[in-house]
């Protein structure tokens, strides 16, 4: 079977609010011209959570919510005959658990199913006991797999047996992102970090990183956009008062759209120190504003930042390590505009909402012709 306008896929996933990398992604793809042009999608969108705080939190209300969306699912099955089921499946934690009911419902109806796999976590998984590997196992098989890396596909070997698909993400190109010039010589530079603040983000080592540069004399300013997961706002500012680097960081909460280009028109570089990643479209967003990345080695970041060419990668990463880099760049305009204009072409070449949009057609027609 081929992709046509008639054909059927049953879209289950999280859609915004609350707004972050999946719910993104899941976003772009409901919502893509080329993808309704060619397919017909039918919509469940899992929305257990408004707000980044609560996705490790269990409550009743996100039981009865599970069991409702259950029926839903099990209703559009009956009545629309989808072709196709295309799932974000968590890959741990209760919400993988939580997962694994609808699965059940998806194979009593002998549906086909594409898992988008949008994080890490299935090896881990698997490797706590046997049963859970079996569970994992059951559930991949006889399905197709897409992960956003080919770094990321050992994650699922030893339960998955065929070969997954990889699709990149892509993000759309903002009308005031641009290539950068020389500023102004007396100006200090400003380093953005923007994504949870959350421990396993790094954000601790971050604060750690730009006290050694200010007990290096180095000047900065750094600002730390973000929403409060498993750090408050309070707690940050306390360890920021503690460091006594009130001067120099400042702590401002999430900021979205027009406030968040904003971040990127002022920054001279971006830093995400992330333990705990596969994809992070913070990375090619600040790649898309010409900005040069310092991040850690993790996940699919590596296909993101070309190591000393678009920015610096650093494995096993601590506050000298990323101190070290971050001076490097701080001291050295021009590279930072080189590493930037770089990070522009790289982004406009690869990671683009188009080149996404074109890669998920042409998987789910692979995947259709197959059937």
């Amino acid at each position: 079977m081929s992709g046509s306008r008639e054909t059927r896929i049953l879209f289950l996933g999280q859609l915004p609010p609350p707004v972050h990398g999946v719910t993104m992604m899941n976003d772009y793809l409901v919502n893509s011209k080329i993808l309704q042009a060619n397919f017909h999608f039918d919509i469940v969108s899992l929305r257990f959570i408004t707000s980044i705080n609560e996705i490790s939190k269990y409550s009743i209300r996100k039981v009865i919510k599970a069991i409702r969306y259950g029926c839903e699912v099990t209703k559009k099955l009956l009545r629309n005959k989808p072709d196709l089921v295309y799932f974000t499946i968590s890959p741990k934690g209760y919400a993988f658990f939580r997962d694994s009911l609808y699965v059940l419902i998806l194979k009593v109806s002998r549906k086909k199913v594409v898992f988008h796999l949008h994080g890490q976590g299935i090896r881990e998984s698997s490797r706590s006991n046997f049963i859970i590997k079996a569970l994992i196992a059951w559930i991949f098989r006889n399905s197709y797999v897409i992960c956003l890396s080919e770094r990321l596909i050992p994650d699922i070997e030893g339960v998955y047996r065929s070969t997954p698909y990889v699709v990149q993400n892509g993000i759309k190109v903002q009308s005031n992102s641009y290539e950068r010039k020389s500023r102004d010589k007396t100006s200090v530079p400003n380093i953005l970090y923007l994504s949870n603040y959350a421990r396993d983000k790094g954000v601790l080592i971050l604060i750690d990183a730009l006290k050694i540069l200010k007990d290096r004399g180095v000047p900065f300013h750094a600002r730390l956009v973000g929403a409060p997961a498993n750090l408050t706002v309070e707690f940050l500012m306390e360890v920021i008062r503690k460091q006594h680097l009130e001067e120099f960081v400042e702590i401002t909460g999430p900021l979205y759209d027009e406030a968040k280009g904003a971040e990127f028109s002022k920054a001279d570089l971006f830093v995400f120190p992330s333990l705990n990643d596969a994809f992070p479209l913070a990375i090619l967003e600040a790649m898309q504003y010409s900005l040069p990345v310092v991040a850690s080695f993790e996940g699919g970041i590596p296909d993101m930042v070309v190591d000393k060419e678009t920015g610096f990668l650093i494995k096993d990463i601590d506050a000298n390590k990323l101190s070290d880099k971050l001076y490097v760049l701080l001291k050295n305009e021009d590279l930072r505009l080189e590493m930037g204009r770089k990070g522009r072409n790289r982004f406009m070449g690869n990671f683009t909402i188009d080149h996404f949009e074109k890669n998920m057609l042409t998987t789910f027609q692979d995947i259709l012709r197959q059937l």
